[in-house]
């Protein structure tokens, strides 16, 4: 009975994991022609679109590009774009829609329009109207390993006797280093980890800084966390403690699940 409770919540932790969200997807393909147009990139309007795009940060390709393996091996990893047009007769109307590989709608953008006459000048700036939105989004990529990374069964099937003396028995600071001499102290709040940098060789932090949030979930010692990169973000991913104490911490890669181990000192 127990195991088959442990099952369930390690199926729950996974699906509440699993919800995307805009920063989650790592590119968007782009048509390079538009239902209501008559030529590809008719006025510029595609090229357009792909320039907007990726001047707030997003990987973009044309739907007639092939697509690199690195992007291709994340699963459901894009995004498609489809622009709508809703013109009158005396304005350009359009809005876009981003849709992932189940055609299902991630963002929808505001109405953008323009009363010039030109067909060209009034669809760009028609477009460039309907971005400002996007822009509002604060766009940055962030990788969704729990759609790839299953709860650790390590984590989930904590014996009894290691229950009874779980991480909220440990003291209120907790010391940890990995292979590469990044020492990092675990301070508690409340249920929760705040880590910080006590010593590092790497040249991407320094003493004092955070380096990790951890949140409690339902299962015993697995916590969702915001770890930060080597470029200053913070991305989503998992931590979990196992039997003895180690704490681990999994990296979603365009080629799979990289863990980051830690020992207590």
């Amino acid at each position: 009975m127990r195991n088959i409770l442990t099952v369930f919540l390690v199926l729950c932790a996974t699906l509440t994991f699993a919800q995307k969200e805009l920063n989650n997807y790592a590119y968007v393909v782009v048509p390079e022609l538009y239902s209501f147009q008559n030529k590809p990139n008719q006025y510029d309007l595609n090229a357009l679109t792909k320039f907007l795009l990726e001047k707030e940060g997003v990987v973009v390709f044309m739907d007639s590009e092939k697509i690199p393996q690195k992007y291709v091996r994340i699963d459901c990893g894009g995004l498609k774009l489809k622009m709508n047009k809703q013109s009158s007769m005396f304005k350009s109307k359009v809005n876009f829609e981003l849709l992932d590989c189940y055609n299902n709608i991630v963002f929808t953008s505001v109405v953008g329009s323009s009363s010039y006459k030109e067909y060209k000048k009034s669809y760009q700036e028609a477009i460039r109207n309907a971005f400002k939105s996007f822009s509002d989004m604060n766009y940055t990529y962030i990788p969704m390993p729990a759609a790839e990374v299953p709860v650790p069964a390590a984590a989930a099937l904590v014996p009894t006797a290691a229950k009874n003396s779980t991480v909220s028995d440990e003291p209120s600071s907790l010391v940890y280093t990995n292979d590469q001499n990044l020492v990092v102290k675990l301070s508690k709040a409340g249920e929760n980890y705040i880590g910080k940098v006590v010593s590092t060789e790497s040249i991407d932090y320094s003493a004092g800084d955070v380096i990790c949030k951890m949140y409690q979930t339902s299962l015993p010692n697995v916590f969702k966390t915001q770890w930060k990169d080597g470029n200053g973000s913070f991305i989503n991913t998992i931590a979990y403690f196992d039997e003895v104490q180690m704490l681990h911490v999994d990296f979603s890669t365009p080629t799979g699940i990289t863990t980051m181990n830690f020992t207590k000192q």
